[in-house]
């Protein structure tokens, strides 16, 4: 059990800001800012390699997801002190997105000179920027919608959150059942069901085999590691191959059962459940990515482990008659799909797909029966002000479904 039994966790997790801290952030910014710049100058001016942004994303990535560990043992149990989880996860957060942004600078240091050594392609140049574009539109628009916007209700209700009040049993059901599995749009509509499945978590596993596909093609080269990426038939290059076609595959299946969906629901009231143009363009990101990989398996036909491309194989077959007729056409495709996969993650946080995290969030404190209803007694404490609120509430408290609206 906690250690801090009668003090509220929100607190822990976001306590007041004093003077004195806020400087110490302040200083802590400004010393961050100093750093990515000094590495960026370092990387145009020749005197820095990859490897030095390398590992400061490895790192910075590694802080982050220890960051996450400490906040779910905070947030699923009652286990180990709650002002040290939330301070240590607090901690490594602020560590892993400043090693991430300094990471960045560094990179872009490095790639800058290389670019202006003339070492650089064409298609590249016009990659780096707009892959930093597209990260940037990403995560101010993520902050926005799903911080910036809910920090007035946090503020609002952040007393009434107590540790001991909560339920973890009741939050580690709802993330299986409601969120990871989805079984109420299961029992809603089965079509919907698995569209969003599909969509969904081929979408994050695809994107999260990209983050490891990042360290395996390009970390460990800069590191002076062997570059299994580039070995003709390598094992791990062909397990990513299968990995990324068959998320792909999900992907574009999801997509297409989207579309026909809303095609079939146009003239009913289901249609609004439905976000067509961005299916569409998801569509056309993952369909323009198989294109790419059909062209290049194409132009080499004898290449090993074709097989294990199974979807790029196919589209390989059908483009064969046109590569040859077509030639040179590769890179312009290439970038093609690149623009439009970058515009896609930086429009993202604008989309309906952005409740995919807020709908999670929102059902997992509805989970919260107790916490919930400590809310309900402060509101009306704050309207009878002769009425205290209980210092603490059972996590088995029961309170109407309206509280949590």
């Amino acid at each position: 059990m906690s250690d801090l039994p009668h003090h509220y966790v929100a607190e822990a997790v976001m306590p007041a800001r004093s003077p004195r801290r806020a400087s110490a952030d302040r200083v802590w910014l400004a010393l961050a800012a100093v750093v990515a710049i000094a590495l960026l100058g370092l990387g145009l001016s020749g005197y820095m390699s990859a490897a030095w942004g390398y590992a400061l994303l490895v790192f910075g990535g590694l802080s982050l997801g220890l960051a996450a560990a400490l906040f779910c043992v905070l947030v699923f149990s009652h286990a180990g002190s709650a002002g040290l989880l939330a301070s240590g996860s607090k901690q490594a957060f602020a560590i892993g997105a400043a090693a991430y942004v300094i990471a960045v600078f560094a990179l872009g240091g490095y790639y800058g000179y290389e670019t202006l050594q003339g070492r650089m392609e064409l298609h590249w140049i016009i990659f780096g920027p707009t892959v930093i574009w597209a990260l940037i539109a990403f995560d101010r628009g993520v902050y926005r919608k799903l911080v910036e916007k809910n920090l007035p209700t946090w503020h609002r209700f952040k007393g009434f959150i107590q540790r001991d009040s909560s339920d973890p049993g009741a939050m580690r059901r709802t993330l299986l059942n409601d969120v990871i599995l989805q079984r109420a749009l299961f029992r809603t509509s089965k079509i919907r069901w698995i569209r969003h499945a599909l969509i969904f978590w081929g979408f994050v596993l695809m994107f999260a085999t990209e983050l490891v596909a990042v360290i395996v093609r390009d970390a460990f080269p800069a590191f002076g590691w062997p570059d299994v990426w580039r070995a003709p038939g390598h094992p791990v290059r062909l397990t990513f191959d299968l990995v990324f076609d068959a998320t792909g595959l999900m992907v574009m299946i999801g997509c297409l059962i989207a579309l026909l969906w809303r095609f079939a629901v146009r003239d009913k009231p289901e249609r609004r459940f439905a976000d067509t143009p961005m299916s569409a363009f998801l569509l056309f990101v993952v369909v323009s990515g198989f294109i790419v990989e059909g062209w290049r398996m194409a132009l080499s036909p004898a290449g090993p482990g074709h097989e294990w491309s199974f979807v790029g194989a196919g589209f390989a077959y059908l483009l064969s008659p046109w590569v040859v007729a077509w030639d040179g056409v590769y890179q312009s495709i290439w970038l093609l799909h690149v623009i439009a996969a970058c515009a896609l993650i930086g429009y993202l946080p604008a989309t309906r797909l952005v409740h995919t995290c807020a709908t999670p969030i929102g059902r997992l404190m509805n989970s919260q029966v107790g916490l919930l209803a400590a809310k309900k007694f402060g509101v009306i404490g704050a309207l009878m002000p002769g009425r205290r609120a209980p210092s603490r509430l059972p996590a088995t408290t029961r309170s109407p479904p309206s509280i949590g609206s």
